[in-house]
């Protein structure tokens, strides 16, 4: 058991997988935006700023990890990255509600609500994610990041300001984690390319609704 950890740890594309797991994107983007514009545009008190990182981290995150640690311990899934495509629907749908919480926090806060959009964006494109997956095995790491990307372009546009640093580090790091999924051989590039232009024009769309 701890020879087969030793041999995933030191496995680059395992590594990148993991940093870039769907539930820590939602936090990144949030660290994203933060940092790059003024908590006056995003409708954030400064007081609250670490906070409500610490709230999504917990939502998007924590919660659902552990739950789908339960799972793994039951054998309700056989990996955390939940490869096979028969396991996924639970995951998927557990991740949606938790999204959807946090949307539902934030909004009952009144705060970031540009931030909100996009965690009721990823909601509805887990719930694209579960129906897809009944018939083709996407990719949910690159609907994911590449959702962040359509958000980030969409937000671009929206408050009109650029963006530029977060939109070309997320899709440099879209690419990054398309490569490890395809050295880890478990998607194919239908599949991998499926989830990210998925992930890109669905939150576009979202944005684009906002305007």
């Amino acid at each position: 058991m701890i020879e087969k950890t030793l041999i995933w740890a030191k496995n680059p594309a395992h590594i990148v997988s993991l940093l870039l797991h769907p539930l820590l994107i939602p936090t990144y983007t949030y660290l994203a935006l933060t940092t790059q514009l003024s908590l006056i545009e995003l409708q954030i008190p400064l007081e609250m700023r670490w906070t409500l990182a610490g709230l999504i981290f917990l939502t998007t995150f924590m919660f659902p990890a552990l739950i789908m640690l339960v799972m793994l311990k039951l054998k309700v899934i056989t990996s955390l990255e939940v490869p096979i495509r028969s396991e996924r629907p639970l995951p998927i749908l557990i991740t949606a509600v938790f999204f959807y919480l946090t949307y539902y926090l934030l909004r009952h806060l009144d705060v970031a609500p540009l931030f909100y959009y996009y965690m009721l964006g990823a909601t509805a494109l887990a719930m694209v994610s579960f129906v897809i997956n009944f018939a083709f095995k996407i990719s949910i790491h690159l609907i994911v990041i590449g959702g962040s990307v359509g958000a980030f372009i969409g937000m671009a546009f929206l408050l009109q300001t650029p963006l530029i640093e977060s939109i070309i580090i997320t899709i440099l790091l879209s690419g990054l984690v398309a490569y490890a999924r395809l050295r880890l051989e478990v998607h194919s590039k239908g599949e991998v390319n499926t989830g990210f232009f998925t992930g890109l024009l669905f939150m576009l769309s979202v944005y684009y609704m906002l305007l």
